[in-house]
């Protein structure tokens, strides 16, 4: 029910679908929807263009880089001090980022200079 929020074609439809979530699910989920409705900033994504907002909503690139995270931490048994562990995820930071640096997320690349007119 939850994804037609994400799928509506403008902000005011969003709301529309908002509301009829709302009311489907606060018998079942009461302290979920009012929390859900409190947040001011959950239909933010709906003032981008159509083409980036299932990436702006999804977290597949904070998995990604979790997964990221996951496999290069998981060779080493132990961090000798914390400092060392500090020193090991910025330098995995670094790595990830130089990779994924040239990397254009799907819709971003028509909108690329829509973009940059909107934010600089």
């Amino acid at each position: 029910d939850f994804k037609q929020v994400h799928r509506a074609a403008n902000r005011e439809a969003a709301e529309v679908k908002l509301n009829e979530f709302a009311n489907n699910w606060h018998q079942t989920y009461p302290k979920l929807i009012k929390d859900l409705l409190k947040m001011p900033n959950l239909l933010t994504f709906m003032d981008f263009p159509p083409a980036i907002r299932q990436s702006l909503y999804s977290t597949n690139l904070i998995e990604n880089f979790n997964k990221h995270l996951k496999r290069t931490t998981y060779h080493k048994e132990q961090f000798p001090t914390e400092d060392s562990l500090d020193r090991f995820l910025v330098s995995q930071f670094n790595i990830y980022n130089e990779k994924s640096l040239k990397r254009i997320h799907r819709g971003f690349k028509g909108l690329q200079d829509t973009l940059e007119a909107s934010f600089i």
